[in-house]
């Protein structure tokens, strides 16, 4: 049954998600994908979110308290891991990335109402970067953070340094240009330079290669600055934003980027002992800072859009993190006594609404309203 219908919105996606790919592949724990499930003492999902908005937060925690779930602290979670806690209640453990503001406007106040709890996971560098003064600010402050800190509401741990996503081939996937960033925190553009010129701060006309997160094992890419320079001064020359306002400007940027290819030298690859070293950097410097802020250890790291390897886990290991959270690691789909801590898969924030009780929501509305989500890029994370 959930075949057919993944099929059937499949058809009617212009841009399929990657979870239905994952649906498809059995990817999914059964609370998922199982028309007739129970609620269960033995299995604990972790759910992720971003930002979020009242009407649809509120709806989510509504249904784990009228279904008698428990949210687990951290603490809880472990134990149960260990298998030194039994469960007294079916319970879920609430997970939020980055650090957006709505944490502090929306989700606290809506998190003491049903009192329940939540784990966030910082990227420390735009924390640093957030302007308190700025009412339109995206971020979370240090201030902020330690009020929801010191009301019990969220305990916080680590999303990396920055967050960064890394060039890994010389393929071409376009131009960073006005409205190339679909998270409206910023931290989805690929990181670029070195040393203190390392930054995703891209000027308008810069190539982009394909990319993934810097923990996802592979070894970055380092494109000839010169074509790069090439491609951005065309840009600034032309018009700068008012250049991609033309219907043709791919083409003449692509023009422009072959060319300057032609002529000079290609890129480069980092080598294997300046991977291991940015990884390493970004993991420790995170966790001293947020320990620093905080005030208290930080023991466990988040992998930014749920991309580790086995060399981060090692990697992680040595830098004194006692767990990693992913999105999908390997075939584990769920969380259960004596699981590898270093391996917790999480669920988008979705399929809430797939749990076992009552007012239980289908598959198919799910995803119509993901991808209605997508088509009007409104909270697509």
């Amino acid at each position: 049954m959930a075949g057919s219908i993944l099929r059937k919105i499949s058809k009617a996606a212009v841009e399929v998600p990657i979870e239905i790919y994952r649906l498809i592949g059995g990817k999914y724990p059964s609370f998922v994908t199982e028309f007739r499930v129970k609620p269960t003492l033995v299995e604990v999902p972790v759910f992720m979110y971003h930002s979020v908005e009242a009407a649809s937060f509120g709806d989510q925690l509504q249904y784990l308290a009228d279904n008698g779930y428990k949210t687990l602290t951290l603490t809880e979670f472990f134990a149960f891991l260990k298998g030194e806690l039994e469960l007294d209640a079916p319970s879920a453990l609430l997970t939020f990335d980055d650090g957006d503001r709505s944490w502090y406007d929306v989700a606290m106040p809506l998190l003491q109402k049903y009192e329940f709890n939540a784990v966030g996971f910082l990227v420390p560098h735009y924390i640093e970067k957030a302007n308190p003064e700025d009412a339109n600010r995206a971020w979370l402050t240090w201030e902020e953070i330690l009020e929801l800190q010191e009301r019990g509401v969220f305990e916080f741990e680590s999303h990396t340094l920055a967050h960064d996503r890394i060039f890994t081939s010389g393929k071409l996937k376009g131009f960073f240009h006005p409205g190339f960033v679909e998270n409206p925190l910023g931290a989805d553009t690929p990181w670029t330079g070195l040393g203190e010129a390392y930054t995703n701060d891209l000027a308008l006309g810069t190539p982009v290669f394909e990319h993934c997160s810097r923990f996802y094992g592979k070894l970055r890419y380092f494109e000839n600055e010169a074509v790069t320079e090439a491609c951005t001064k065309f840009v600034a020359e032309n018009g700068g934003v008012s250049f991609f306002e033309s219907k043709d400007w791919k083409p003449k940027l692509k023009k422009v980027f072959f060319s300057a290819r032609s002529e000079l030298k290609g890129g480069k690859y980092e080598s294997e002992a300046e991977q291991k070293l940015a990884i390493c950097n970004s993991l420790i410097s995170s966790k001293e800072l947020l320990e620093k802020k905080l005030g208290r250890p930080i023991r466990h790291l988040c992998y930014p859009f749920g991309q580790g390897s086995e060399l981060a886990v090692e990697l992680s290991k040595q830098a004194g993190y006692e767990s990693n959270f992913w999105v999908a690691p390997g075939n584990r789909d769920i969380n259960r006594k004596l699981d590898d801590p270093f391996y917790i898969p999480r669920l988008k924030d979705d399929y809430v609404f797939r749990l076992p009780g009552r007012g239980r929501v289908s598959l198919l509305s799910i995803f119509l309203r993901k991808l209605k989500r997508r088509a009007t890029k409104v909270n697509i994370y």
